[in-house]
């Protein structure tokens, strides 16, 4: 049987298109509205540089009281100002390859591009995920250290034998949204361990109806959708572990793709395996996937794009607005 090699099949238009298509559609954080496309950071991603400045307007003073309208032409009103701020982010320029090994060997049957486009689109998918998940422990890490933790619920409790109070539920939830106030009817999704979906599953607290095409089935919880992620932050504890769960508003993070010279290229090793040959495919990546609200500092970031370690430093975080204005809520629970 003739056995279909990368050289046949491969064409990069096609490829980076079916790529970039596939990533957005199977996101969980981009189908559930958590992140939505900036054009301007895309904007600011295609012309370069690892570091750049997202501009955006503040809110209005609330406090202030209007003015009381009298007839004395002496008298004349003070506007008030919008003040203009700025957050900071950091492009992710991000490779990876696959030899001809590993991707090709029994695609002669089928479709081989779609195969390997879905291979990769999936890995790709799940590194924009790691990423965003590492910049939300990120932010909860620099709202314990310099805010007071004010944007989290913590019930855990380090015991053998937990008591309900510790436990997820509907109380727990609420009062990790209550953190934000009166903004709190933003919070449109939840993200949770299968472990802590698991549980809700169990209470029949969990519902599942059909998108809005009635193609696929969606679970909600208190009306918010779920994601469910097992790089969501499992704390191993001296006796019983804790899990972390997060609420997000839409549009809580920004996502601008940027473009590579080269999204991806094959590469031939005519002298590999004593001169039988092989083939490498490379796929680039140029993403900005930043929390609204925050700023990253990069204060400690060693090379050009960070790690997820670094995106989880509390040091590379910092609060550009309001508590409210956050879109984002945490509890923490056994």
């Amino acid at each position: 049987m003739a056995v279909t090699q990368l050289a046949d099949i491969y064409n990069p238009l096609v490829f980076n298109a079916v790529i970039d298509e596939k990533v957005d559609e199977t996101n969980k954080f981009i189908a559930s509205g958590v992140m939505v496309t900036n054009p301007m950071l895309s904007a600011m991603a295609a012309i370069g540089g690892n570091i750049g400045e997202l501009p955006f307007y503040g809110t209005l003073d609330i406090d202030t009281e209007p003015d009381r309208v009298d007839d004395d032409p002496t008298h004349f009103s003070v506007p008030g100002k919008i003040a203009k701020k700025k957050m900071t982010y950091r492009l992710a320029s991000l490779h990876y390859s696959w030899s001809t090994m590993d991707l090709a060997r029994e695609l002669a049957l089928r479709d081989p591009l779609a195969a390997i486009t879905a291979r990769i689109s999936n890995w790709w998918v799940t590194q924009q995920q790691r990423r965003l998940l590492a910049a939300v422990r990120g932010v909860l890490a620099d709202n314990i250290a310099n805010d007071d933790a004010d944007m989290v619920k913590n019930i855990y409790s380090d015991v053998a034998s937990p008591a309900a109070s510790t436990l997820i539920g509907v109380e727990a939830i609420m009062d990790a949204g209550q953190t934000m106030g009166d903004s709190q009817g933003a919070l449109a999704a939840i993200a949770m361990h299968s472990i802590t979906y698991n549980a809700l599953m169990k209470q029949n607290l969990v519902a599942v109806i059909p998108n809005s095409r009635g193609e696929v089935e969606v679970a909600t919880y208190l009306g918010k959708r779920i994601i469910v992620d097992d790089d969501m932050v499992v704390t191993t504890g001296t006796n019983s572990p804790k899990y972390l769960t997060v609420l997000f508003g839409a549009g809580a993070f920004d996502h601008g793709a940027g473009s590579p010279m080269i999204p991806s290229e094959l590469e031939r090793i005519p002298s590999a395996g004593y001169g039988g040959g092989q083939d490498i495919l490379h796929s680039r990546r140029s993403d900005i996937i930043h929390p609204y609200g925050m700023s990253f500092t990069s204060a400690n970031v060693a090379g050009q794009s960070a790690t997820l370690a670094e995106l989880a430093l509390a040091t590379n975080w910092d609060r550009a607005v309001t508590r409210k204005n956050i879109p984002m809520a945490f509890l923490t629970h056994n």
